[in-house]
C-alpha cells in the first residue's frame, strides 16, 4: 500500500463532547415532549370516562394548540 491509500482513523474520537451533549439534549427534549403528549392523552381519556359516567352531553370546543385532536389530525 502506498501512503495515499492508507487511512488513519485515530485522529477523530468517536465519542467527543459535542456528540454526547447533542445526544443528551435530544433525549431530554423528546422525553419532555413524550411526557406532555402522554398527559394530553390521559386527560382526553379521563374526560371521556368522566363525561360518560356523569351523563354530560355538552359539546366542548377546544381550539387550543394543546388539544390532542388537533395534534393528531
Amino acid at each position: 500500500m502506498t501512503f495515499a491509500t492508507i487511512y488513519n482513523y485515530s485522529d477523530r474520537r468517536i465519542f467527543d463532547l459535542k456528540t454526547l451533549v447533542e445526544a443528551i439534549r435530544f433525549i431530554i427534549v423528546n422525553s419532555i415532549l413524550a411526557f406532555i403528549f402522554l398527559f394530553l392523552t390521559l386527560e382526553e381519556f379521563e374526560w371521556s370516562l368522566f363525561s360518560n359516567r356523569e351523563r354530560i352531553t355538552d359539546k366542548v370546543v377546544d381550539d387550543t394548540s394543546w388539544n390532542i385532536k388537533t395534534l393528531i389530525y
